[in-house]
């Protein structure tokens, strides 16, 4: 196990093995509609598990992408009934502006992300809240929930390739620009980066402002489909997003961490989850085995999630 975990491969064999084996295990996983619902799983926990990980890419962490993709999902219903455009537009927005507001804060203070994004994320709950005014907010625009949900192909999705695509548009920013290599940069060695002459503090508020409006789109779009929104959307949603990202490769200390490595851990737990549901194992056993997996990723891959901590022991 080890030695598969410290090469690249074994995140591409992980989903493969969980997909034979849901597969010889009930015939209906390789179904048309449980491919659908599968990718369907896939492009909710995909986004907010990209912008999740480009902030652990530069050297921090958001603890509020949760807390923005409730927000959001209620921003989009208050502002989106007679123009979805519209709603979208100042999801979207509020979910830079708070990251921006992250980024800023940690830059500015120089205190850890955790400190300014936990104090963001119980301000937002808090907002959450306030919009929601004691219950489920509905949303009556059927008509956009069939255009972002219907099947393409049988197992696509316009929501499924809007994922897709912002997975290949972050992986060509990290590639080919300069702020995509300094978000690396500023997480590998931030004296070292700011010394070679990147902008660490450019990067950060990218990271952030990314984040930020990935957790927003998720929002978004999720109310979107379920037609309504609610306060206690995205509850668990950070946990679910940094499992998914370790899993992908992203190291908590910074600097590591691929598009293509990212997705593949999205699906992963995806995949994992959709097969032991379509089993008919209990959600409390779910989150078990969830657990479980990040805790072997954790053990036999410590000194690649955790490099700075592994030298020093």
């Amino acid at each position: 196990m080890n030695i598969l975990i410290q090469r690249a491969p074994w995140r591409l064999f992980l989903p493969i093995a969980l997909l034979l084996i849901f597969s010889i295990s009930n015939r209906d996983f390789v179904s048309l509609g449980n491919v659908y619902a599968l990718l369907q799983s896939f492009a909710l926990l995909g986004l907010v598990t990209l912008g999740l990980s480009l902030t652990m890419v530069a050297g921090e962490f958001d603890l509020s992408v949760g807390s923005i993709s409730a927000v959001a999902g209620l921003v989009l219903v208050k502002c989106g009934e007679s123009h979805p455009i519209l709603g979208i537009a100042a999801a979207l927005a509020a979910g830079i502006a708070i990251g921006l507001a992250n980024g800023g804060l940690t830059r500015t203070l120089r205190v850890s992300s955790l400190v300014t994004t936990l104090g963001s994320m119980i301000l937002l709950n808090g907002v959450a809240v306030w919009l929601e005014g004691g219950q489920v907010l509905a949303y009556n625009n059927f008509e956009e929930a069939d255009l972002l949900d219907s099947a393409i192909a049988g197992i696509l999705s316009t929501r499924s390739l809007i994922t897709l695509g912002v997975f290949t548009l972050t992986g060509g920013m990290l590639a080919f620009t300069r702020v995509g290599r300094d978000i690396r940069a500023a997480g590998s060695n931030r004296r070292a980066a700011e010394m070679a002459g990147a902008n660490v503090s450019l990067a950060l508020y990218v990271a952030f402002a990314l984040s930020g409006a990935l957790a927003a789109l998720t929002g978004a779009l999720t109310s979107i489909s379920l037609s309504t929104a609610s306060s206690r959307f995205g509850t668990d949603l950070v946990l679910q997003a940094a499992t998914a990202a370790i899993v992908g490769g992203v190291t908590l200390s910074g600097g590591v961490g691929s598009p293509t490595g990212i997705a593949l851990g999205a699906l992963t737990f995806a995949i994992l989850n959709n097969g032991l549901s379509l089993l008919g194992v209990p959600s409390a056993t779910i989150l078990l085995l969830n657990g479980g997996l990040l805790f072997i990723v954790l053990v036999s891959n410590g000194r690649q999630i955790f490099p700075r901590l592994a030298l020093r022991h």
